[in-house]
């Protein structure tokens, strides 16, 4: 309606921080969203919503904690309990943005 206005809260902060990824690390399919992690040389698939993009990684909500190590870039085709040998990336790649 004319002279009519909406009131927007847009948070600038979120309430405990959050975890980004390169976007490759996100695997889509038509029945869920995950990222590969790994532990103890094995990979599991942990179902992961998307959130802010920013920059060159994706903020991602799911069962995930800081230090876990994540497949840069994920594959649907890798199972749950498949065995892996990993790699560091080099600096600065999947690291939280400035």
């Amino acid at each position: 309606m004319p002279g009519a206005y909406a009131e927007v809260d847009w948070p600038l902060r979120r309430p405990a921080p959050t975890l980004f990824v390169p976007p490759t690390a996100i695997v889509q399919t038509t029945e869920r969203t995950f990222v590969d992690r790994v532990r103890d040389g094995k990979v599991e698939q942990v179902a992961v919503q998307r959130g802010a993009t920013m920059g060159d990684v994706v903020e991602v909500f799911g069962d995930l904690a800081a230090g876990d190590q994540v497949l840069r870039r994920g594959s649907e085709v890798l199972a749950s309990g498949s065995t892996v040998r990993t790699t560091l990336a080099p600096a600065g790649i999947g690291s939280s943005p400035k």
